[in-house]
């Protein structure tokens, strides 16, 4: 409207340029306005209902964060404990028996005699005494046992229904120590039912009792060795 005066009565776009419309008298604005009229709203879309005997679709499942991963719980009453578990916790204690029962004072005087002979019956004689041969196997032998109970451990938890628990195979480690799998095992346990780290605590106690055992063991044989040592040196 270029030149209001001129126009006839009705309503224009607002002279301040604001948005909406005011009346024109034909001879002035009044104070009657209006907004302009909202854009109309975009149309919902409407949910099909499922016909007869169908189910009605589930909502799309949002994704965790990276890093998180959905985990199934177990009835409280769930047993976390197996035979296979205990009997892995006490197998390094039994293979340290047989270990103390051997004859040091014996195998030492062999030893320096061996050293002053070339007799293949002296060199072998230091390996004659039974306990030090037992010894020897029942290492290799309680290190595929603890495998062994592992595989069945597992196998008894997951029928138990605890999802993922930690895998057999990491008992392998009893070549070294049995507490790799036995802490896995107990933490994965724990996560599922809220118990079971007893048999964690026990495998620790075990290996620490049999740590302070083989320090005095250890101390006892050092002695042994020198007073050995020092009258076998003054025979020859």
């Amino acid at each position: 409207m270029s030149d209001p005066r001129t126009a006839p009565a009705g309503w224009y776009p607002e002279p301040s340029g604001a948005e909406g419309q005011r009346w024109w008298d034909g001879t002035q604005w009044t104070e009657y306005a209006t907004p302009l009229a909202a854009p109309p709203a975009a149309p919902q879309p409407v949910q099909q209902q499922p016909a007869f005997g169908e189910h009605a679709p589930r909502p799309a499942q949002q994704p965790l964060p990276y890093g998180q991963a959905t985990v199934s719980t177990v009835d409280a009453a769930t047993p976390t404990s197996t035979v296979w578990i205990w009997l892995i916790v006490a197998l390094p204690a039994l293979g340290f028996v047989p270990f103390l029962l051997i004859d040091w004072q014996r195998i030492l005087e062999l030893s320096v005699d061996a050293q002053y002979s070339s007799s293949p019956a002296a060199q072998l004689a230091v390996y004659s005494d039974p306990w030090y041969v037992v010894s020897s196997l029942s290492g290799w032998a309680i290190a595929a046992l603890i495998v062994l109970f592992a595989y069945f451990d597992r196998r008894e938890l997951v029928e138990r229904g605890f999802e993922r628990p930690f895998h057999w195979a990491w008992a392998f480690f009893a070549l070294f120590t049995s507490l790799v799998y036995v802490i896995g095992r107990s933490v994965v346990v724990k996560r599922r039912s809220g118990r079971g780290m007893a048999p964690m605590w026990v495998a620790i106690a075990v290996t620490v009792v049999i740590m302070v055992a083989a320090i005095a063991w250890f101390a006892t044989f050092m002695i042994m060795a020198f007073e050995t040592a020092y009258e076998q040196a003054s025979l020859y």
